[in-house]
């Protein structure tokens, strides 16, 4: 039989089994369209078990699966009035088994690998194993836990996002806690490092500040640093940016400090860095530099990839799983034929009009095949245009996204061609590193090169998505430059998108100038 795992946190995901193949992933958040679902969070307690019924009846629709095996679960508990409700067990199984979080965080990354053995960090925001785990898979069927270091570098770090301006301020800290951080590693290349504020920024995030007693801690701080924290007048200027330059190297200096000791301990092994601080592209790129060993950061270091690890620590796969992109397809794909009616300007996808289309400085939305499986759009749920128009960043801002004006956009290459353009060597499929931009390519790629010279870089091949590779090749032999920007196909708020009716509402609202709709284009 076929076998389940559910995920109820935030970044809730549902994931299905079937001899040793996973077919779906299905993360909550694009299945409702709500950012960082959580399964118990975020609806209205009465329509939980409708939602898990509804999408257990999807994957019998999909795939004629309709019971299970095992059920792997975590974080699937709530309360409702006074009775304690446990998720799980809406799902139809023969066994419910529940697991660990970084354990499953472990599993995802090393499983999405083919190293024989590897050093795993593990480091968020906590669950029920602990804050920062390090591991040794010393095989491809043992993964040891090594140690419980203690430490939560996720809380300190999104901490300042209350009290910076540039960034939108969020109804509350639990909200603020999943979007903060990435907002943070935007601002930050603006500032830089106060050697002054470095060792009490360290002792900060020593300090294990959490929602019980961070105000204090952070009044501490403020006064070994001349700030004071305060919602009602939030930083902003060079003392904003200078604090999350100097937050963002106090986290990798204690981050560092933390894992010496491991990575001496095992040397000449591969890392791997997993959970939700291993979105810290700034860190992982660091690492990936100083470090004489490989560095793997999968698509779903998050705890949206927690789902897939529950699974993936039973099957132990003997080679890596793509999960690139194996999240849900477009919802209302039966609706593509009266879309195309309705508009008098479709017609069938030809990639050299599109290329002309994006050349003459216009930008498109694309939503072809199945979702990623992560929080990065890599070509079927993204919006793509031109990154040598000096103005596509801000128009992408303001008039398309919606988001804050410093926040930096992402290019996509070829493989072959990453070292043409970028200070880098090797894979970046996922956008989890963000190298220099070559001096001689940053006026020239000018919407994708952030303020101090770097992009967040996405390598592609032909295998692993040919109709994207083959419009980077014929966007090179366009211009004679194989990049382009690509960046998630949503709105400020709002998760990547999963239906046809999502893109066009985006379409039809925004400065969104065509849409690519599986093999088909519509535009404006």
């Amino acid at each position: 039989m076929a076998n389940i795992s559910f995920y109820g946190s935030h970044n809730s995901t549902v994931v299905v089994e079937d001899n040793s193949k996973i077919l779906c992933v299905i993360e909550v958040e694009r299945f409702l369209n709500v950012k960082n679902a959580g399964y118990a969070q975020y609806l209205v307690s009465h329509t939980r078990p409708f939602l898990l019924k509804e999408i257990c009846n999807w994957i019998e629709k999909k795939y004629g699966i309709s019971e299970y095996e095992n059920c792997y679960y975590l974080n699937t508990d709530t309360i409702e009035g006074s009775k304690k409700v446990h998720y799980e067990k809406l799902i139809p199984a023969k066994n419910y088994e529940q697991l660990l979080h970084h354990a499953s965080h472990a599993a995802c990354g090393f499983y999405q690998t083919d190293y024989q053995e590897a050093l795993i960090v593990s480091y968020d925001g906590g669950g029920n194993d602990g804050f920062f785990n390090v591991y040794h898979a010393s095989d491809r069927n043992t993964i040891n836990e090594i140690v419980r270091l203690g430490i939560d570098m996720g809380f300190p770090y999104m901490s300042f996002g209350d009290y910076l301006k540039d960034i939108k301020l969020e109804p509350a800290l639990n909200i603020g806690n999943l979007v903060y951080s990435g907002k943070i590693m935007g601002l930050c290349s603006y500032g830089e490092l106060r050697e002054d504020w470095l060792e009490p920024m360290k002792e900060y995030y020593l300090s294990k500040p959490d929602g019980n007693n961070y105000l204090e801690l952070l009044k501490t701080l403020g006064e070994k640093i001349g700030l004071v924290f305060d919602k009602s007048n939030r930083l902003e200027g060079k003392d904003a940016w200078d604090l999350a330059k100097t937050s963002q190297i106090a986290f990798e200096e204690v981050t560092l400090e933390l894992i010496r000791p491991y990575l001496e301990q095992y040397p000449n092994i591969p890392l791997i860095m997993v959970g939700g601080c291993g979105l810290n592209i700034l860190f992982n790129t660091r690492l990936k530099q100083e470090l004489d060993r490989p560095v793997f950061v999968p698509p779903n270091p998050n705890d949206c990839g927690i789902a897939s690890g529950l699974l993936l620590s039973k099957l132990k796969p003997t080679q890596a799983i793509d999960l690139t992109y194996a999240g849900i397809p477009i919802l209302d794909i039966d609706n593509l034929w009266s879309v195309l009616e309705s508009h008098w300007t479709s017609q069938p996808l030809d990639d050299d009009k599109l290329i002309d289309f994006i050349v003459s400085g216009k930008i498109v939305g694309v939503v072809r095949g199945n979702s990623e499986h992560g929080p990065r759009a890599l070509g079927n749920r993204s919006i793509i245009c031109d990154p040598t128009k000096s103005n596509m960043k801000d128009t992408l801002n303001n008039k398309v996204k919606h988001r804050e004006w410093y926040r930096p956009f992402a290019p996509v290459v070829r493989l072959q061609d990453v070292s043409k353009y970028f200070e880098f060597e090797g894979e970046s499929r996922w956008m989890g590193f963000c190298p220099k931009v070559r001096e001689e390519w940053r006026e020239t790629l000018i919407s994708i090169t952030h303020v101090d010279g770097t992009a967040r870089v996405q390598t592609v091949t032909e295998e692993q998505n040919p109709w994207l590779y083959n419009l980077l090749t014929k966007m090179e032999e366009k211009t004679g430059v194989g990049v382009l920007l690509n960046t998630s196909f949503n709105v400020d708020g709002k998760p990547i998108l999963s239906t046809l009716r999502d893109a066009l509402e985006v379409y039809h609202k925004t400065e969104l100038d065509g849409l690519v709709l599986q093999d088909y284009f519509i535009n404006k």
